[in-house]
């Protein structure tokens, strides 16, 4: 089965397309939807699917900018854009970004088959011809780099436990991280958990700030609070009303 996802911030769309591709006879499993470029962003470095089938106009990141922050992540994924917008811009931007089609909306469904299974047989060839390295034989700096997005949601997490764990020394881990993601240790923890939490208070009207603070490795919701308006200038109230 090749794992398909769908971004799209229109509940209608999203729901047809899922159920679309699901009835199909064709091997296509869809693993994930999302509603915005956060939660798509963080999907996609999850699951890492053959395909992604995603709008450009999302509410948090758009999904030229998912493109662009995903590529190193995802590296074999590809990207059909979806959208309304028949402008050259748009599409000058996706083919820039490698994007593997450019759909416009209302998707002609015999083509978005035909379009699916190309680009997911591509990812597959793409992957046999790269031998992509197995979690087996990751170098320490992947294996450093994926620890900590599975780990990033852990109140616990620090160099030192990261350190006993993959039994490398702070100082190496602080180099390796710094030359990876361009970002320290806390910068790009402070990141991936400021993406999360934005991901949850889109993705949930109903959701406290207590309950995103416990969900992305807070301790403190005060705490929480703080380094969310330094990271996006607002306070995560002030941040749902904007953006939904």
């Amino acid at each position: 089965m090749y794992d398909i996802l769908i971004c799209d911030d229109e509940s209608t769309i999203r729901n047809g397309l899922k159920h679309l591709i699901e009835s199909s006879t064709m091997k296509f499993n869809v693993s994930g939807t999302a509603s915005n470029g956060f939660e798509a962003l963080r999907l996609i470095k999850e699951i890492k699917p053959e395909v992604v089938l995603i709008d450009i106009n999302m509410p948090g990141l758009t999904g030229l900018e998912v493109m662009r922050e995903v590529s190193v992540h995802a590296p074999f994924t590809k990207f059909i854009i979806i959208s309304g917008y028949d402008e050259f811009q748009y599409a000058q931007q996706a083919i820039q970004l490698k994007a593997f089609d450019y759909l416009l909306k209302p998707i002609d469904k015999k083509n978005l088959f035909v379009v699916i299974e190309k680009a997911c047989n591509c990812a597959v060839k793409e992957k046999k011809d790269c031998h992509y390295p197995t979690a087996e034989n990751f170098n320490i700096t992947d294996e450093t780099i994926d620890y900590i997005y599975k780990n990033y949601r852990d109140s616990e997490l620090s160099l030192s436990n990261i350190s006993k764990d993959l039994h490398v020394s702070e100082s190496y881990l602080t180099r390796i991280i710094k030359k990876k993601t361009n970002m320290s240790f806390s910068e790009f923890l402070t990141k991936l958990r400021m993406e999360e939490a934005i991901s949850l208070i889109l993705s949930d009207s109903s959701i406290s700030s207590l309950n995103v603070s416990e969900k992305t490795g807070y301790k403190s919701q005060h705490y929480f609070c703080k380094v969310f308006k330094s990271y996006t200038g607002m306070t995560p109230t002030e941040y749902r009303k904007k953006h939904m």
